[in-house]
């Protein structure tokens, strides 16, 4: 099988490291030349949970020069998604399936404005790295992969790439829910991200105090009052204990959102809690959302 891996961020250079160990002919694609041709040279290195591993592979900024593959792997930031597919478009064949494991919602739609919707197939990881250099990746926590077809049920191309990438390394199951996967995911995030971005703690503080706690359980309930009128039946009890669980299973991480707002950059906020206020009535979340944008665009003026 051979794959194309768009993003060298910490989740692309982890799956990549990990699948062209377990044997598999991967290609990294970045945009920046030079980038590229760093991390050609100096490989991927990667410690953590698995141990120290360090990879060499094929990195490029050419996609016409990798041509088509089996299997193109989306890993940028949401707000990239549909850039970076149509830049490196050139990995796309008669035969290939592209698959995204990104955070948020609107990914699908972001990749079916560059090709086949029929070509696409959804998915989502809960496999924990961050970058602390470029090609350097801590692995932090092992999790969940899936893979499944947009409109449910299960198919032989999704069954085969997720045999492929459990032998190599990636366990990953296929779903024919995973719309459901996606939402489930996304529920959780939209009571962690935004709050610790505001706040700028870690995850587990959330939880710690009554007014964080409450904002979080608003946050995730309007989630799923959305996503019921999706289709999309949740028990909110259940998943309101599911996202302080994570909360405190995580309790020492800086979720990526936070990462993002301290280093001055732009964060994932219109594809989590602003995908939940665009699809339904959603006060809080439109709130949450309209805050890390305000934090956003006024961090410089923090700088002085």
């Amino acid at each position: 099988m051979k794959i194309g891996i768009i993003g060298p961020g910490a989740m692309g250079c982890l799956f990549a490291g990990y699948l062209k160990e377990g044997g598999l002919d991967v290609t990294l694609v970045d945009h920046s030349e030079e980038r590229a041709r760093g991390l050609a040279d100096q490989g991927i290195s990667i410690e953590g949970i698995r141990g120290e591993h360090r990879v060499k592979l094929p990195v490029t900024a050419d996609a016409a020069s990798v041509g088509p593959v089996d299997l193109v792997i989306v890993c940028v930031k949401a707000f990239h998604t549909e850039e970076a597919l149509r830049r490196h478009r050139a990995l796309v064949g008669e035969g290939t399936v592209v698959w995204s494991a990104q955070n948020g919602k609107g990914n699908d739609e972001a990749m079916a404005a560059v090709v086949e919707r029929d070509r696409i197939v959804g998915g989502s990881t809960t496999l924990g790295a961050n970058k602390l250099g470029p090609g350097q990746i801590h692995h932090a926590g092992e999790g969940d992969t899936f893979i499944g077809e947009l409109n449910g049920g299960r198919s032989a191309r999704v069954e085969q790439i997720a045999v492929r990438l459990t032998a190599a390394g990636i366990k990953t199951e296929v779903r024919d829910d995973i719309q459901r996967i996606v939402w489930s995911k996304l529920i959780v995030n939209v009571g962690i991200n935004a709050l610790t971005a505001i706040l700028r703690v870690r995850n587990g503080v959330l939880v710690e105090h009554d007014p964080s706690l409450h904002l979080m359980e608003a946050a995730v309930s309007e989630a799923v009052r959305v996503a019921a009128g999706q289709g999309l039946e949740f028990d909110e009890a259940s998943i309101q204990d599911r996202v302080k669980e994570v909360a405190r299973r995580t309790a020492r991480n800086r979720s990526s959102m936070l990462q993002d707002m301290l280093a001055g950059g732009r964060t994932e906020i219109d594809y989590i809690n602003g995908a939940v206020a665009r699809l339904g009535d959603a006060p809080v979340n439109q709130a949450l959302c309209d805050l890390v944008r305000a934090l956003e665009r006024t961090h410089a003026e923090r700088q002085g």
